[in-house]
């Protein structure tokens, strides 16, 4: 890798280098600038966490009141601050990545899988905050009495057991849940519920 990078999407940017110094010290520099930064030693190792870390990241409120970064004025504040060091420092935002599928012949760059990865929490952040508060769905009280155990790290099978009913049960209600609170698995219905 020659150089570090930066992918940028709103309020959260990623630092790509295999520099462990110059990665603490640019992701320092963008959290002290208001950014979620997130700093990874390679692409695949970017992808991989990323992919563990988009449960938190669609927990994330939206940043009230803050412009988005312009790439560019944020490459000159990481040149100003960093100084004039051998290492190029360039800055991508989300948006100029393509967003077209490639054919399935044909790989894409981790790049590419992060700004998807990016763009699709904030779509999820988003969503979440448009919600009036009276628009917020209604969890029903069996729903909620499944959704505490979840919280609890409890398994389909212990809460259809406290609960008095059947695994089938206890599945149907956390598919509801997924589809009204808008989240994938069960770490994100636990975080979104703590």
């Amino acid at each position: 890798m020659l150089g570090t990078v930066v992918l940028l999407h709103h309020d959260i940017a990623v630092v790509v280098d295999a520099d462990v110094l110059i990665r603490r010290s640019v992701r320092q520099s963008l959290a002290d600038l208001g950014l979620q930064a997130l700093a990874y030693g390679g692409w695949h190792d970017a992808v991989r966490q990323l992919a563990r870390l988009a449960p938190k990241l669609r927990s994330l409120p939206l940043p009230s009141g803050q412009a988005d970064w312009d790439a560019i004025e944020l490459w000159q504040r990481l040149q100003q601050e960093l100084g004039s060091s051998s290492r190029g420092v360039s800055v991508l935002p989300v948006v100029g990545l393509s967003r077209r599928q490639t054919s399935l012949l044909a790989k894409q760059h981790p790049s590419q899988l992060l700004a998807r990865q990016l763009r699709d929490c904030f779509h999820q952040r988003r969503q979440r905050a448009e919600l009036p508060l009276d628009e917020k769905p209604a969890v029903s009280p069996a729903e909620g009495r499944v959704l505490e155990l979840v919280k609890d790290g409890c398994s389909n099978k212990r809460i259809a057991s406290e609960l008095s009913l059947s695994q089938r049960t206890v599945e149907s209600h956390l598919h509801r849940l997924f589809r009204k609170l808008q989240v994938r698995n069960r770490t994100e219905l636990a975080l979104l519920a703590a």
